[in-house]
């Protein structure tokens, strides 16, 4: 992977990558996010996908989401290893979506993710990031999540 997708998956993972005029979320505490977290996964980015407002499939990589606009991106992840399976079965391949508040387009996530392994930190049904910011961490945090999985 290239230097330049490293930080950028970094800097997505933390919320940092947007147009000047983007939506901001403040950070959450990593102790917060552990706790509220339905599942803790170390996966692999294979694809990245967007659908509109009905669910229909879009490909061109200049397509956006943001305030406005019914579209949302999809990190599609496959699942190397279950931290936390709060209730039931973690698939082998999970979509998660993203805020869709964030000003971002289609080729940019690609860009920023594809082939990123990390530890994601989800929520639900849908596997929904447990907060729109941070809930795609870097592998050497494991132990510390770990440690915040176990305590009270």
């Amino acid at each position: 992977m290239k230097t330049s997708a490293i930080l950028l998956a970094g800097l997505l993972c933390l919320g940092a990558v947007a147009p000047a005029l983007a939506t901001s979320v403040a950070p959450k505490p990593l102790a917060e996010m552990v706790a509220e977290a339905d599942q803790i996964v170390r996966a692999k980015v294979v694809d990245v996908e967007m659908v509109d407002g009905k669910g229909r499939p879009l490909t061109d990589p200049g397509s956006r989401t943001g305030p406005g606009l019914d579209n949302e991106i999809r990190l599609v992840l496959q699942v190397q290893e279950v931290l936390r399976p709060r209730e039931g079965r973690v698939p082998a391949t999970i979509r998660v979506p993203l805020w869709t508040m964030w000003h971002y387009t289609l080729g940019h996530i690609r860009e920023a993710t594809l082939g990123s392994e990390s530890l994601f930190l989800l929520k639900g049904e849908r596997h929904a990031p447990v907060y729109p910011v941070g809930f795609q961490r870097p592998l050497d945090e494991r132990a510390q999540i770990q440690s915040l999985m176990v305590a009270p």
